[in-house]
């Protein structure tokens, strides 16, 4: 039997790594699963199929819990899992690290297992796994999600190491190998009919409805941004990020808002923009954007940990993570 190689796409940024994943390692016998929820967040749904080439994959799984009634959700998950247990896998990629991934990893059992870049919470599964003491340290209710699988012979603990393939500096360990990548698929193929855009580029970040801060703070450090660059600013929300009416009294000639139909990191190359400036807080897509754009200035703004409802530890390892690229960490009275 012919080996099959799985990727596993939970959000835009997770499935344009998937994209150079499967260039990099020259997979065949190509298997997408698409996880989303269309009750929740409709708009996630629509920037990964934007992205998507059904030419490019010999099966796509739709994977939508929105289409699925809560208690039915459990019984989905196990046939979906067993209906993949028919086929061997030579890798398996994934971009997240939730219960239903935790246990088709377990399950699947392939012989390489490589988690991909999904922004900053590929650098939270890093520091949870590192040590080789993650399954010995769940916390209660990850404990329940998953020993429900076990009543249902499917297993839950992964007996093999988890690799990473990243464009994020971290480091190998004894139980995980990292391959480091630079966007080489995507810079290849669109990166040269790019023009230059004098324009601040400023990414909005979802810290108020993640609940790092409240939103009038956030919209007074937005305000900072705009008078510190004195220029045209393109502000581009998060995906999840509320544009409610207090945004209003920031939109003039020099501060306008538009909305990406997929990650902001593909978002300027199928558009021909190739941005002069760069700026948010402490987006991931700062790293790498520094990776794509060579030429551009990028800069992340520094916040007050007295600004910060909680998670300032997270915050602060999330800027710790520049260092080393051209991303200039910059602070704003």
């Amino acid at each position: 039997m012919q080996k099959r190689n799985l990727f596993i796409v939970a959000s835009p940024l997770q499935f344009l790594n998937a994209i150079e994943a499967k260039e990099a390692f020259q997979t065949k016998n190509n298997i997408l699963i698409l996880m989303y929820n269309t009750n929740l967040n409709a708009t996630d749904a629509h920037q990964k199929n934007n992205l998507l080439n059904e030419a490019e994959w010999d099966e796509i799984i739709q994977y939508d819990l929105g289409s699925v009634h809560k208690k039915k959700r459990f019984f989905y998950q196990v046939n979906l899992i067993k209906s993949l247990l028919q086929f061997q896998y030579d890798y398996i990629f994934s971009g997240s690290f939730g219960t239903m991934h935790q246990v088709i990893l377990a399950n699947l059992r392939p012989q390489h297992i490589y988690l991909i870049d999904d922004g900053n919470e590929t650098i939270f599964t890093y520091e949870q796994i590192k040590d080789n003491k993650y399954f010995s340290n769940l916390s209660f209710s990850r404990k329940l999600r998953v020993l429900r699988f076990f009543f249902v012979n499917l297993q839950w603990r992964i007996n093999q190491d988890m690799n990473f393939f990243t464009s994020f500096n971290i480091q190998e360990t004894n139980n995980i190998k990292v391959i480091k990548h630079n966007f080489s698929y995507l810079k290849a193929n669109k990166l040269k009919k790019c023009k230059e855009d004098d324009s601040v580029y400023l990414l909005g970040q979802n810290l108020s409805e993640a609940g790092f801060m409240e939103k009038d703070i956030y919209l007074n450090y937005l305000k900072k941004i705009i008078k510190h660059f004195k220029k045209k600013i393109i502000y581009i929300p998060h995906r999840t990020e509320e544009i409610d009416h207090r945004y209003n009294e920031l939109i003039s000639d020099s501060f306008i808002i538009k909305t990406s139909e997929g990650p902001i990191e593909a978002g300027f190359i199928t558009k021909g923009i190739y941005p002069k400036i760069i700026v948010s807080f402490i987006s991931s897509a700062l790293f790498n954007l520094d990776t794509i754009f060579e030429n551009s200035e990028i800069y992340a703004v520094k916040i007050n940990s007295q600004d910060l409802i909680t998670k300032q530890d997270v915050v602060q390892k999330c800027y710790d993570f520049f260092d080393n690229t051209r991303v200039s960490v910059i602070e704003l009275s």
